[in-house]
């Protein structure tokens, strides 16, 4: 059986799949990066995202214009992104004012059960090793991505993800015992 062979029995035209996303793709990680503030890692995630998603319609369907169905999957998954990120902000949303007073002011018994937790994290955060607590402080502190802080500690990115997990199962076995 031929390549071409092989490609017609799928359904997918992968020549033209190949050609969309060497003109489509850098346009999209445009795109994505001039609409998000965060690292060019989220732009290439959507740009992947997008493509695979393409992928399932142009396997169901023929797409007469292929690069404008993926410019609005590109939409799309942006604005679910914001409204991901809206719903998950108005959770934390806290209105300032006097007529905004908490209805019942926080017990002395939460209060101390959260300075204990919070005794527990630290305890257990200066029980880690020095390398596994810089990359979880650099993670979760500082908001680093792992290739960010690999690039800066000169340590692979499994590494990384190897020592915030080391961390967050450490953390997670100290106040477990809390």
């Amino acid at each position: 059986m031929t390549e071409n062979e092989t490609q017609e029995g799928t359904g997918l035209e992968f020549v033209d799949v190949r050609q969309i996303y060497e003109v489509e793709a850098p346009r999209l990680r445009r795109y994505f990066q001039a609409r998000l503030r965060s690292s060019s890692d989220d732009a290439g995630d959507l740009v992947q995202e997008s493509f695979i998603r393409l992928l399932g319609c142009m396997a169901k369907t023929s797409l007469p214009r292929p690069a404008a169905y993926l410019q609005r999957i590109a939409r799309n998954l942006l604005l679910d992104r914001y409204k991901r990120l809206e719903t998950r902000l108005a959770a934390c949303h806290v209105p300032i004012g006097e007529q905004h007073e908490p209805a019942v002011a926080p017990d002395q018994a939460t209060r101390i059960e959260v300075e204990d937790m919070m005794r527990a994290y630290r305890r257990a955060l200066g029980e880690l090793p020095d390398r596994t607590r810089d990359v979880f402080l650099l993670h979760r502190v500082d908001e680093l991505t792992y290739k960010e802080i690999a690039g800066r500690l000169g340590i692979s990115i499994p590494t990384v993800q190897y020592h915030v997990a080391r961390a967050l199962a450490h953390i997670d076995a100290a106040l477990e015992q809390e």
